[in-house]
């Protein structure tokens, strides 16, 4: 997860007025927001983190299959018009010619067992 810093402005109970803010990001959760001007400080508990991500990462690695199929599903069918029809034929065509090969195999097998 990346780091991202973000300067907004918010109403700073220390200044009591609006003034500019950092808000501070670790992926998509709020780390700490400062003010700018009395540099006043309010971070979130590491802790607290620890468990929001941990839910997170478990949630993500459980739904990963489930995801990836989904987008596999999407490409294909976006892409599926544009592939060469010989690219599913061609190798129907020697699938079949191999079976086609095994099955006189078998059927010569068979006769020269039988005599």
């Amino acid at each position: 997860m990346k780091d991202e810093e973000a300067k907004i402005t918010l109403f700073c109970i220390s200044c009591n007025e609006e003034t500019p803010h950092t808000v501070q990001y670790i992926g998509s959760f709020l780390r700490s927001v400062s003010c700018n001007n009395c540099t006043k400080k309010i971070e979130i508990d590491r802790r607290h983190l620890r468990t929001v991500f941990a839910e997170d990462f478990i949630d993500r690695i459980l739904t990963k299959p489930h995801r990836v199929n989904e987008d596999m599903k999407k490409a294909i069918a976006t892409l599926m018009p544009f592939f060469p029809k010989r690219l599913i034929k061609e190798p129907l065509k020697v699938l079949k010619e191999i079976y086609a090969i095994l099955k006189k195999e078998n059927e010569v097998k068979d006769k020269s067992e039988n005599k």
